[in-house]
This record gives structure tokens, sequence and C-alpha cells, in this order.
């Protein structure tokens, strides 16, 4: 879990809320046991309302040796939808039953749902008049892999029909705490979205970044993880917050005492 996982699923959110999707506004921050499983195996859930439910699931880095644990590497993203029975409505004077925009409740169009969620999805995420999609974009540095599976269940004697996306991205490392971010960086952007939509994580975001100092130049064991003794060894020698400004006026000669 990281600062950047969970940016990547707040933009996510916001880009399929302002998609307008078939769930429109039910689209969900990593709700937990959206989906329960009984006795038998069988899928059931309590929402009211069909959904999409968005997860930062794992994220495996190999390579530390630029950015520390700062690495995000590869992140799995699941995006979950489903539809049931119990999400129907009945007209009052015909006494028909109907799931999204006047679709009758039956099993063709519930697997339906699912099929243009997924349609959706898709094109929320990649939509350049969207905003949000646009910053989640810029935190991808590369699309790695794509996964939809399936699942029904007719529990209880309740119809239910789910769906789940996986999408592995790779992400950029999370920034230094007081890191100064560009103007062309997605967490400016991010966070300048965040304010405009009232996003109540704001401030979360706002400590954990910091403030920046841009005359400080970051030492290597903040850059790389490194420890102290390690840079001391490696004669890297940490910047230890040297101002860039900062102009060398005497060089003096050393023995090497290896």
């Amino acid at each position: 879990m990281s600062l950047t996982m969970m940016a990547l699923r707040i933009s996510a959110i916001q880009a399929l809320k302002a998609g307008k999707t078939l769930v429109g506004d039910s689209v969900l921050d990593s709700q937990i046991s959206v989906f329960d499983q009984t006795a038998d195996g069988s899928l059931s859930t309590k929402v009211e309302r069909p959904f999409i439910a968005v997860y930062t699931d794992s994220a495996k880095s190999e390579d530390l040796e630029h950015s520390g644990l700062r690495a995000n590497g590869m992140v799995e993203m699941l995006f979950n939808c489903g539809v049931s029975m119990t999400m129907a409505q009945t007209n009052k004077e015909t006494g028909e039953t109907y799931i999204l925009q006047e679709l009758p409740a039956t099993d063709a169009n519930f697997e339906a749902v699912l099929d243009v969620l997924g349609v959706q999805i898709g094109r929320a995420l990649s939509n350049p008049d969207n905003e949000w999609a646009q910053v989640f974009g810029n935190f991808v540095k590369s699309y790695g892999a794509k996964e939809c599976v399936r699942s029904s269940s007719t529990a209880d004697n309740v119809r239910l029909a789910a769906a789940q996306i996986k999408l592995t991205v790779e992400v950029f490392a999370d920034p230094i705490h007081g890191q100064e971010l560009s103007d062309q960086s997605p967490w400016r952007r991010f966070l300048s979205l965040m304010e405009r939509d009232a996003i109540r994580q704001l401030t979360l975001f706002q400590d954990l970044l910091g403030v920046a100092d841009p005359a400080t130049v970051f030492d290597y064991e903040r850059l790389t993880g490194m420890t102290v003794q390690t840079v001391e060894d490696l004669r890297l020698g940490g910047f230890e917050g040297v101002a860039r400004t900062g102009e060398l006026t005497e060089v003096e000669d050393s023995e090497d005492r290896a």
C-alpha cells in the first residue's frame, strides 16, 4: 500500500463518476465485503444499486535501486461490478420488473449490464476530456495486463451477476516528503482537483506530501533508501539539505584512507 496507490484509486473512482457509466455515482471505494460468500459457496451482496467497487489490490517492485522503498512497480487494480434481482424496481402500472435504464430484469440483461460496464470503465479511464482520467493516466508509466472474470449466483432464489476487471499497471514511485512538485506533476493536478471537488482525503494527502522547499536538495538516503552507513561507505556524501544555490568556495586535498 502506498500514497500513489491511494491516489490512483481515488482518481479512478472520480473518473468513473464523471464518466457517467450505467451505475452513476454508485462507485465504491475499497468496499469491504461488497460480495459475501454463503456457506454453499454462492455469492450475495447487500448493496442496493448496481455498482462498481474499486480496489488497489497488490503491488510488486523488483527494482529498488533508484527509489528504494518508495517504489511501487506493478500495481493490480480491481474493478468489481455487480447487479442482482434485489436491485430491481417494479413498474406499478405494468407490474414489470426493471434494472438499469428500463432494462427488464432478465438473466440476459444482467449479463448485458456487466458487458456495458466493462466497456464504460475502459472508456472513462482513457477519456481525454475527463480531467480525473488524465490524472489517473499520468500516474501510470505503462499498462501491463488486463483480465476479466465473471461469476453468478442464485442463492436463496436471488439472482446475482458479478464481474471483475483486473488491471495491472506500472506506476511511479511515491514522492519524497517535502519534494517540490513541477507544474507538469500529476500530484499538483491531483491536489487541485481534490480541492475543487471537495474530496475528503485532501488534508491527508497534503500532510503526507509535505511542504516543498525548492532550495533543498535531498540526500542520497531519502532518494534511494540507502542507510547512512552505506552512503558513507560508498563515499557519496549525502547532501544533507544543502541549498541548490550553494557555491563551492574551497577545495581541500585529502588522502585515500581505505
